[in-house]
């Protein structure tokens, strides 16, 4: 007994749901619906399943080509690697307040892959002393890159966050359209609600 009765209640609230959503569709045979309204469910019903088509195949389309394109760079950033630079010119203090960085760039020098000597802006500590040697990132050509190269890691990180702002960013398009439209549709209601009343609110307080 006490199985079935869990089996009713389950078939009870499962009927409560889908008649909800029924109503949320404007699919539930009301006879005081309005075109509007059933106009409305169609419109709810349309971008219900155009997200539903549109998702699986938007975020993986955009996953493909961030991971295309994330590749690209990972094989052109092969060249980089790391290398010490000296500091020639000593960094400022760091101060407290609005503004105040971590991280800050100094003159400074460092040996190209070649062999050549380079000279140029190089990240560092506030407070750090001239002749601190401090490890930087460099190309092929020596030039500093001030980051460290890309990694298969992070464009598969890359790929993940894309493809789920792609499925939120559908989502709140749909919603702004569906928002759009009923706000629309609300307009043309109180329109009309004010024609009838117009017409019909006289006769009925004169019978009052």
């Amino acid at each position: 007994m006490r199985r079935t009765g869990d089996r009713s209640l389950r078939s009870r609230q499962f009927r409560l749901v889908i008649r909800r959503i029924a109503g949320w569709l404007g699919a539930d045979g009301n006879p005081l619906r309005r075109r509007s309204d059933r106009f409305e469910g169609a419109v709810r019903l349309t971008l219900l399943l155009a997200f539903v088509i549109a998702a699986p195949m938007l975020a993986p389309a955009v996953g493909k080509l961030t991971d295309v394109s994330g590749m690209r760079e990972v094989q052109a950033e092969k060249s980089w690697h790391q290398v010490d630079a000296v500091v020639v010119r000593s960094a400022p203090q760091r101060f407290d307040g609005y503004g105040a960085a971590a991280t800050v760039w100094v003159n400074g020098r460092w040996r190209a892959p070649s062999g050549a000597t380079r000279y140029g802006l190089v990240p560092t500590q506030a407070g750090v002393q001239a002749g601190t040697v401090v490890p930087i990132w460099i190309n092929g050509n020596g030039q500093i890159t001030g980051r460290h190269p890309l990694t298969v890691d992070l464009v598969t990180l890359r790929v993940v966050v894309l493809e789920a702002l792609t499925v939120i960013g559908l989502a709140a398009a749909l919603l702004v359209v569906a928002w759009l439209i009923r706000w629309l549709l609300d307009r043309r209601r109180m329109a009309y609600w004010g024609i009838e009343w117009t017409y019909f609110g006289p006769r009925w307080t004169s019978k009052r």
